[in-house]
This record gives C-alpha cells, sequence and structure tokens, in this order.
C-alpha cells in the first residue's frame, strides 16, 4: 500500500509552489481549499480500504499504516473548517443566507445523503442483507447504517442546524453570531460525548467547524500579520507546530484521554491553514477531488462492499486499485445526478 501513499505525494507535488517572501494571498480561495480537501478525501479512501483488507508488517505495507495511524481523525479536520469558514462568508455577503441554511446547506445535504442510503439499501439486499424498517429510518437521519459511513453527515447536519440558530436573530452580527455557534457546538460535544463515550469519531474533530467561522472574522487581521511577513509567519507557524507536537506526545502517552485530541485537532487545522500561506498545491486533479467530496464520501464504501462479497478483498493491491477507480467513476455520476436533480428543486446556491 505504500504504493498509494507514493502516487499521493507525487500528485501533491505537481504544480506545487513555494513563496518565501510575500506568501500567497489566495489561500483560501476555493480553488487552493479545494486541492487540499481533495488530498484529504483521497486519504479518507485509505482510510476506508484499509478496513477491508489485511496489511502487512512489510516495508511495502507499514509506513502506510504507520501513516494512517498517525493521522486519524485529524483527515477530516479541514473540510468541517472550511465548511465552517464558507457558511461564515456567505452569512457576510448575502442577503437571506440564513434561511437557505436550511434549505440549500442541511436539507440539500440530506436529501443527497437519502438517495446514497437507497443505493445502500438496495445493494444489501441485493448481496442478501436483512434490513429492520427501523434501521432502514434511522439511517434517513445518521444515526444507523446501512453499510455506509454516518457520523461525518449526522453532525454537519447538526453544525448547519445550529449555526442557522445562532444568526436567526443576530443576523449579520458575525461575531455575535460565531460566539453564539461556538457555545452551542461545544454543548453539541458534551451531548455526543454522553450519548456516543467511546465512539469518540462523532465528537472529537466537531470544534473544527467554529473554528472556520471564527478565522472567517479573524482573517483580514491574520492576513496583515502573516501573510507579508515571513519572520511573523515563521513564528506562529513553529508554535502552532511545537504545540501540535507537545499535544501529540502527550496523546501518543495517554490516547484513551481523548479529551487531549480535541485541542490537538484545532491546532493541527491551524498549523494546515499556515503552511498553505506560503506553499501552494494546487493542480487539476486533486481540485476535481476536491469538488466531489461528498460523493466520494459517501458512496466508497459500495465498491469495497461489492469486492468483499466476491472475495477480492484477499488481494490487496487490486481491491484498493478497483475499490479507487470505481469510487471515482460512482462519484462523478453521482455529482452530475445531483447538480441537476438540485437545478430542478432549485437548491442550487
Amino acid at each position: 500500500m505504500i504504493f498509494f501513499l507514493a502516487a499521493l505525494l507525487v500528485l501533491c507535488v505537481i504544480g506545487i509552489k513555494f513563496s518565501g517572501k510575500n506568501g500567497f494571498e489566495d489561500y483560501m480561495s476555493p480553488q487552493k481549499t479545494g486541492a487540499i480537501k481533495g488530498i484529504f478525501v483521497i486519504i479518507v479512501l485509505f482510510s476506508h480500504v484499509r478496513q477491508y483488507i489485511t496489511l502487512t508488517s512489510e516495508w511495502y505495507d507499514k509506513p502506510f499504516t504507520d501513516f494512517m495511524l498517525f493521522l486519524g481523525q485529524l483527515m477530516v479536520v479541514m473540510f468541517l473548517f472550511y465548511s465552517g469558514y464558507g457558511v461564515t462568508l456567505g452569512l457576510a455577503k448575502k442577503d437571506g443566507y440564513v434561511k437557505s441554511l436550511i434549505s440549500k446547506r442541511a436539507l440539500k445535504v440530506l436529501l443527497h445523503y437519502d438517495i446514497a442510503i437507497l443505493i445502500f439499501y438496495f445493494l444489501g439486499l441485493a448481496l442478501g442483507k436483512n434490513y429492520t424498517i427501523k434501521k432502514l429510518l434511522l439511517s434517513f437521519i445518521g444515526l444507523d447504517a446501512v453499510g455506509n459511513s454516518v457520523w461525518f453527515i449526522f453532525v454537519i447536519l447538526i453544525l448547519y442546524i445550529i449555526t442557522w440558530i445562532s444568526f436567526l436573530f443576530v443576523k449579520k452580527k458575525a461575531v455575535l453570531g460565531t460566539a453564539i455557534t461556538t457555545v452551542l457546538s461545544v454543548a453539541a460535544v458534551v451531548v455526543l460525548w454522553l450519548l456516543k463515550g467511546k465512539e469518540y469519531w462523532w465528537y472529537d474533530t466537531l470544534l473544527c467547524y467554529p473554528l472556520g467561522m471564527c478565522y472567517a472574522i479573524s482573517k483580514p487581521y491574520i492576513d496583515k500579520a502573516l501573510v507579508p511577513s515571513f519572520g511573523k509567519w515563521a513564528i506562529s507557524t513553529g508554535i502552532t507546530l511545537a504545540a501540535f507536537i507537545t499535544l501529540n506526545h502527550f496523546f501518543i502517552l495517554n490516547g484513551k484521554i481523548r479529551a487531549i485530541f480535541i485541542p490537538m485537532a484545532l491546532v493541527f487545522t491551524l498549523l494546515t491553514v499556515l503552511l498553505s500561506m506560503r506553499i501552494s498545491i494546487n493542480n487539476g486533479v486533486l481540485r476535481w477531488f476536491g469538488k466531489r467530496v461528498f460523493g466520494i464520501y459517501i458512496l466508497q464504501r459500495i465498491p469495497m462492499i461489492i469486492l468483499q462479497h466476491f472475495g477480492m478483498n484477499d488481494s490487496p493491491l487490486l481491491f484498493a486499485a478497483v475499490s479507487f477507480a470505481v469510487t471515482i467513476v460512482l462519484a462523478e455520476i453521482f455529482e452530475r445526478g445531483m447538480d441537476k436533480l438540485d437545478s430542478a428543486l432549485k437548491l442550487s446556491k
């Protein structure tokens, strides 16, 4: 599996640029953030493939395993961060955006998700699985699964609803609305911790969303201080890196203390953003993946389930390659279909 990791590294290097003196003022543009999301959604693909195959401790598997264990839940933090950032920009620039958070964000995501649920449901039936009506109904709202990934969709829906509630009365008062969203997000973490307990992935990266909102508000001041000054940027990046290394060290010493992971996720997110100020990773392939994060995330298990059913997971490289290829095709078809559906239902942004 190290070959797939190497391929991702090569893909990241294609078109890479560095800027020492002035930095990249467009580091938070849709093109640049799309490429970064593309990197992480490919890593998510790697992570899920790993659940269906048996890896060895040999040189061609161990680096891949070590990398995935190191990254863990950190692979999803940028999706939450960029989502919070984008929502805040929309709230600031577009009239009526608050109302559209439900119809053109939350309900749109839920509609796409439920269509995918039906695909998984009928696939399961075709493969001889039986699902209760209760399980299917809970799957429609992200509280259960019929073979699909669940938690991320549920969390992002909760965050959209929280944001809608927070800004419903304060309108364009970004600071106050973000403060309320942050408080409610912390409350959501506590509630999910009480309900889910050891299923830490439901809540340990959630606060990266309000962090993105805070960053959107603070960005003009951050950019003024760090983008044109390499020295200030280097000091800030060094401090952030040191904080991440320290938190990671304590987390490794006692991974049972999941609370350590929450600030570690926040610091990792900021470190990624800081690095993107001076390192531009931007090419068409990564942007393609970044634009299809939802389709890739929600459909990737379909080829994996089918291939496992027919025993192809006994050949890890072939299993991974076919899974990737089929997922790419499915995501493209799904995203095009959803675009047409959104236009017909007037759900487009």
